[in-house]
């Protein structure tokens, strides 16, 4: 029996033993349906053992062809009519197709090679696949009783190690944890409060972005939606949008440390950036505002380390990254703006005059952290991000023109999926648990009782707790609803 037959027994039996069996929407003897469920079990198998595979899109158990996030989980326990079933079953599949798109690519030649031998002998295990899923939506569709197993099992489980939560006796240990929390928080406020010119810069401001002036955003109203509701922008309009409400980056430059760049890993396994390719990844998400679907734009730098300050350093490290985001209104108008580093911690809050925070936010464990309100942005200028030396912490936002900026060559956020290694093949920024390796922190040591897995290490999107004290994610659908309130809403 070849590898690929070994791969295909040892991935049933897997799922057997974990109680998701496969679940086939008609008998085997489907040849068509049987041919589908081998190829999707044989890529699996391929990608296990030779490629990688994004851990941001969680996998439906027993429907190969179905991966969701956050935002779509969120659907599942919505009253939904059969187009809308429909347009979420498409969403779920395109989230499949994203995931094995990275995956088909991290694979060796020889292995894509075989694998369209056997199981696409006339075009290609994505393209046959694409057909497959086309087929298995419209089976499961028509089948109430696959529907409702896939309404149960679309869940993607949270950020937090209830384990370690107990083991670590979190009732107690959250105690100074949220002190420490209020400190800094009570330390962010200061820093927002002081003029722009205060006179704290370590070295030289340096601007990274975009050149010339915003040009004129595609209008979201205008831009078709699904069943959903959820907005469709095509490849054209998509860019138009990233480069309008594209951020500058202002950064205080005293080492190669706060120069942004692409990353790559070192011969010693070590990630780093190189500072010569300045890099913005970018990528679209979602999220829900009064039950509306909304679409955000996300864009994440990347720095080779935030440097130790000295042997009791808890919070440096190799690799450091900041990622901005955009939430925009069905206008198309910046509705809010918010920010964390790349392990999910430093979430700070910048409402646009629609949204009012909700009262009852402060009574909250960990409050959501506001800072400043969003900056009225004019006619000809950027949105400024400052970020300061060697921790890269957010100091300010506000609105100028861009004026001299390096520019930031625009990557898709797949690219770090299949990133360079001196002296080797390219591989994944990212670990099969979402976590960069080698970008651990020492915190980890004392805040692991949180329940966050490895506390300061860089992480994928999708995988972002932002929350010690209490269970928050970057990506919850329900995040707008739970922190703000219509402004005009008292």
């Amino acid at each position: 029996m070849g590898v690929m037959g070994w791969g295909l027994i040892g991935m049933v039996l897997a799922s057997l033993l974990a109680g998701c069996a496969l679940d086939p929407p008609h008998s085997l003897d489907d040849p068509v349906k049987a041919h589908c469920l081998e190829g999707y079990a044989a890529l699996d198998a391929a990608v296990a053992e030779h490629g990688t595979t994004p851990s941001a899109f969680t996998r439906v158990a027993g429907f190969p062809y179905l991966r969701v996030d956050r935002f779509l989980a969120d659907f599942r326990a919505q009253p939904l009519d059969p187009v809308k079933t429909a347009a979420w079953l498409t969403r779920l599949n395109a989230l499949d197709q994203e995931a094995r798109g990275v995956e088909w690519m991290s694979l060796p030649e020889s292995v894509k090679v075989e694998l369209n031998r056997r199981h696409a002998p006339a075009e290609t295990v994505p393209v046959t696949l694409a057909s497959c899923a086309v087929a298995l939506q419209s089976a499961d569709g028509r089948d109430p009783g696959r529907l409702a197993l896939i309404r149960a099992r679309a869940r993607v489980a949270d950020e937090y190690d209830t384990l370690n939560q107990v083991l670590g006796l979190y009732p107690l240990t959250i105690v100074p944890v949220d002190f420490g929390v209020h400190r800094y928080q009570e330390e962010v406020r200061a820093r927002f409060t002081r003029p722009l010119a205060d006179g704290s810069a370590q070295g030289a401001s340096r601007r990274y972005g975009l050149p010339a002036a915003p040009p004129v955003a595609t209008e979201v109203a205008t831009i078709p939606r699904d069943a959903l509701g959820i907005p469709e922008p095509n490849p054209v309009q998509l860019q138009a949008l990233f480069a309008a409400h594209a951020p500058v980056w202002e950064v205080d430059v005293v080492t190669d440390a706060d120069r942004p760049g692409a990353p790559y890993w070192r011969a010693d396994g070590v990630p780093t950036v190189d500072p010569a390719q300045p890099t913005v990844y970018h990528y679209v998400s979602h999220a829900r505002w009064r039950g509306e679907p909304l679409l955000q734009l996300n864009y994440l730098i990347w720095f080779a380390a935030r440097p130790r300050t000295g042997a009791f350093d808890l919070l440096g490290g190799p690799l450091d990254g900041v990622l901005w985001r955009v939430t925009l209104d069905r206008a198309g108008r910046p509705l809010l703006y918010d920010s964390i580093h790349a392990c999910g911690c430093y979430h700070l809050l910048f409402p646009g005059p629609a949204l009012r925070l909700r009262a009852e936010t402060a009574d909250w464990a960990e409050p959501p952290l506001v800072p400043q309100p969003a900056p009225t942005v004019g006619e000809g200028e950027r949105v400024v991000v400052r970020l300061a030396s060697g921790s890269h912490e957010l100091q300010r936002v506000y609105a100028d023109r861009a004026g001299a900026v390096t520019k930031l060559d625009e990557r898709e956020y797949a690219a770090l999926y299949a990133v360079p290694v001196e002296n080797g093949p390219s591989r994944g920024l990212f670990g099969p648990d979402g976590l960069v390796a080698g970008s651990e922190r020492a915190e980890r040591w004392l805040l692991w009782p949180t329940g966050v897995p490895s506390p300061g290490a860089m992480r994928e999107r999708g995988r972002h707790a932002i929350a010690f004290v209490g269970r928050r994610h970057f990506d919850d659908a329900d995040l707008l609803d739970r922190v703000f309130e219509p402004a005009e809403a008292r």
